[in-house]
C-alpha cells in the first residue's frame, strides 16, 4: 500500500526499544521483511547499510501516531511530504 507521509522532527533523541540495535532492526522484527531499500517511492538507494529506521506520520490522516519504515538518510531528512510503499510499523507507546 502506497502511504503518502512526512517525517518526524527531532525524533531522533529517542533511543532504540529495548533488545533492539536499531529502529530498522525493530521494523524488520515487526513487520517480518528484511529492509533492501529506501522506502520513498521517488528515491531508489539500494542496500541495508544506506538505510535507517525513520519515524513518519500520516498525512492528511486523523492517525497521528508515529511509525517506523526504512528511508536512506537523504529520504530520511527530508521536510517535503512524499509516498511510501512498504509497511508502516507503529512507534512503541512507551517512549
Amino acid at each position: 500500500m502506497i502511504t503518502r507521509v512526512k517525517n518526524v522532527n527531532g525524533s531522533s533523541r529517542f533511543a532504540n526499544p529495548a533488545g533492539y540495535d536499531s529502529w530498522l532492526d525493530y521494523w524488520e522484527d515487526k513487520s517480518g521483511k528484511t529492509a533492501k531499500r529506501c522506502s520513498a517511492t521517488d528515491c531508489h538507494l539500494l542496500g541495508r547499510s544506506n538505510l535507517v529506521g525513520a519515524h513518519v506520520q500520516k498525512v492528511n490522516s486523523y492517525d497521528n501516531n508515529w511509525y517506523i519504515v526504512p528511508l536512506c538518510r537523504g529520504c530520511n531528512n527530508r521536510t517535503d511530504e512524499f509516498y511510501v510503499d512498504e509497511t508502516l510499523v507503529p512507534v512503541p507507546s512507551n517512549l
